[in-house]
């Protein structure tokens, strides 16, 4: 997903130029751990909430 996001993210900034893959592994290297933190930050909180919405119903 990071992977996509950065060739996105620079081909809509910078386009096709000269180092373009360079940049490309710069903005991915820089995305990677961003995605990474926040994923360990997320996912333990969203399954607790699908665990209570689903107990929830469950009970109804």
């Amino acid at each position: 997903m990071s992977l996509i996001m950065a060739f996105i993210g620079l081909l809509r900034s910078y386009g096709f130029g000269e180092d373009w893959f360079f940049k490309f592994l710069k903005a991915w290297t820089v995305m990677m751990p961003v995605a990474y933190i926040a994923a360990f930050i997320i996912i333990p909180r969203a399954r607790k909430l699908t665990e209570k919405v689903v107990a929830k119903l469950e009970k109804e």
